[in-house]
């Protein structure tokens, strides 16, 4: 009988830890990026069809980074043609507290170098238990990158 107690005792943290993990729900942030064509930001969709990578970066309570290209939404293309807005990335995680900073970092070479590096733009929120929230990234122009 003691030797039951015991064993039932030793599988309580394993129980406990299984119904923890069965409580995690992703939260999902739909992060839209638009390109800032104001005066002294980018000179309409001819400068924004130089970009050839962008890389969406997450920090904080949680990280990931997502490379995109030509192929895949940067810089963003229409039926019409070179649009100022992409379309929406969706990050998820299990986070539900603490801050996560989205950085949106545009360069007008394949090769990712800081000196390509035209454009950035960077927004902070707190992580939330909500099943979804709209994150909005407005990329300054901050170089002049590689293209003349």
């Amino acid at each position: 009988m003691m030797r039951s107690i015991r064993r039932c005792v030793r599988l309580l943290p394993m129980l406990a830890l299984l119904f923890v993990a069965g409580c995690n729900e992703y939260h999902y942030y739909d992060v839209s990026v638009t390109f800032n064509i104001a005066s002294g930001q980018f000179a309409g969709t001819n400068e924004i069809s130089t970009i050839q990578r962008c890389v969406l970066t997450v920090s904080g309570a949680d990280s990931a980074t997502l490379v995109t290209g030509l192929q895949n939404g940067c810089p963003p293309m229409t039926a019409a043609g070179i649009s100022t807005q992409m379309g929406i990335s969706e990050f998820a995680t299990f986070k539900d507290s603490g801050q996560l900073t989205f950085t949106l970092s545009a360069y007008d070479d394949s090769t990712l170098v800081d000196a390509c590096k035209t454009g950035q733009g960077v927004k902070t929120v707190e992580a939330t238990s909500a099943s979804t929230t709209e994150v909005a990234i407005t990329v300054d122009k901050i170089a002049a990158g590689c293209v003349p």
